[in-house]
């Protein structure tokens, strides 16, 4: 509900469906094994008070990508 309240600074918990994606995306790391939450974390800080918008733009631009392109290790984590 970020993108309603507009708390774009505010993120502080990855759930563990997340962590893989973002192991994948960001360190491109086998989802099986993923980086470390305190990691991932860490990571964002790098988007200032803008982390979690910026966080939210990547994951709307990997869901257009998947509707135009398969993308394989997505489809194994996902289950539409």
């Amino acid at each position: 509900l970020f993108d309603v309240f507009h708390h774009w600074d505010f993120f502080d918990h990855i759930s563990p469906w997340e962590q893989k994606i973002y192991s994948k995306l960001f360190f491109d790391r086998d989802p099986e094994n993923p980086v470390p939450v305190e990691k991932l974390l860490k990571h964002f800080e790098r988007f200032g008070a803008f982390k979690q918008l910026a966080v939210h733009y990547l994951w709307e631009d990997l869901w257009w990508k998947r509707k135009n392109e398969s993308i394989p290790w997505m489809e194994k984590l996902i289950r539409i």
